[in-house]
């Protein structure tokens, strides 16, 4: 298993943790138990209305009823990785998350091919076709992945400030950068500026450093004019975009 490595819109190198196995049959597990607990859900709710009901409905009918009140938890791993940008409860409580392989965030279809073929390969085979897979390819990745150009990384160890688009800002902060050229950037674009930043500081790597700052100087037009340090004129632009876009 081997990182991921992304190229981002800025042409900045970022690499991610694929989940192990592990994390991934874990959070199926999890997502498995909230599916079967609906259905003994819905399942009771039938049962006490029909013991209620004048009205008799023969098993076949029951079944019907039954199958259309089911349908939202057939739909469970879409609908979650859909609104929970690419985490269904499972994945969350596992710190996992859906990413595509080109660095930009997943889509709806992204999110409904890994569906449709999530009905192949855990449904009709038993989850073995998935299982091999994900140990076999080099992103741990399982056929829905492949064919939706996805990959499943873990979040673990990015819990703090320091690793969000965040930054802590004083009440009496007075910005660098304007509005309009700090708005040329996304906030998946600032992430990506941060996390490297943060491996550069940490490797000394004053090349990336400068890259960075000549990166946000071509994109904003702004000069670093009053900082001596590419690092400080990075962190100035992220503090920067944090007063415009956080308050």
């Amino acid at each position: 298993m081997s990182k991921i490595e992304i190229k981002t819109t800025q042409n900045i190198l970022l690499f991610f943790e694929p989940a192990s196995l592990g994390e991934r049959i874990g959070a199926y597990l999890i997502d498995a138990l909230i599916i079967i607990g609906y259905g003994f859900f819905i399942n009771n709710i039938i049962s006490e209305i029909l013991l209620l009901s004048s009205i008799p409905l023969d098993r076949w009918s029951g079944n019907a009823i039954f199958i259309i009140l089911f349908f939202p938890a057939i739909l469970y791993p879409l609908i979650t990785e859909s609104l929970m940008q690419g985490q269904t409860v499972g994945k969350r409580i596992l710190k996992i998350r859906v990413l595509k392989i080109d660095g930009y965030q997943a889509s709806f279809i992204n999110f409904f091919i890994r569906w449709v073929f999530g009905f192949v390969e855990l449904a009709l085979f038993g989850g073995s076709i998935a299982l091999i897979s994900v140990i076999a390819s080099k992103h741990s990745q399982r056929l829905g992945d492949f064919a939706a150009g996805t990959a499943v990384i873990t979040e673990r160890n990015k819990l703090n400030i320091s690793h969000t688009i965040l930054e802590e800002l004083t009440y009496a902060y007075q910005p660098l950068f304007t509005q309009a050229e700090v708005l040329l950037f996304s906030d998946n674009d600032v992430q990506t500026i941060k996390n490297y930043l943060t491996n550069a500081l940490k490797s000394k790597n004053e090349e990336i450093l400068t890259r960075l700052a000549n990166k946000i100087t071509e994109i904003s037009k702004r000069k670093n004019t009053t900082l001596t340090k590419q690092a400080d004129f990075v962190e100035q632009f992220l503090k920067d975009y944090n007063y415009y876009t956080m308050g």
